[in-house]
């Protein structure tokens, strides 16, 4: 895991665009702890590190998690696995480089 999720040099939409990419499920780490992206929002993620049957026949869930809570502050911190980290675009239309750069003229030329 060496994709670090906070680039420090990143426009914020460049990181707006990071944080839409994070799906739960994705293995991530923080600090020392190993675990698996549970919820994501703009404010914080929260990591499951740990995750056992509920034995109980009267609980709601199926499931007993440890969750931890990663703000927006500690990011910098957070890795993701680069084999489920996938870039998304903002903008699904058609892009160009710049309205009018049809007029500029060709590269060989300027």
């Amino acid at each position: 895991m060496s994709t670090p999720l906070f680039i420090s040099e990143s426009v914020p939409i460049e990181i707006r665009n990071i944080i839409k990419a994070v799906q739960p499920g994705c293995p991530a780490r923080y600090q020392d702890f190993e675990g698996t992206i549970e919820f994501v929002s703009d404010e914080y993620i929260t990591l499951c590190v740990s995750k056992k049957p509920n034995e109980d026949p009267h609980a709601k869930t199926p499931w007993i998690k440890c969750c931890i809570v990663v703000f927006e502050a500690d990011w910098d911190d957070l890795e993701l696995d680069p084999a489920y980290f996938q870039h998304k675009k903002a903008y699904r239309g058609k892009t160009n480089d710049h309205p009018g750069n049809e007029m500029l003229p060709a590269m060989e030329k300027r």
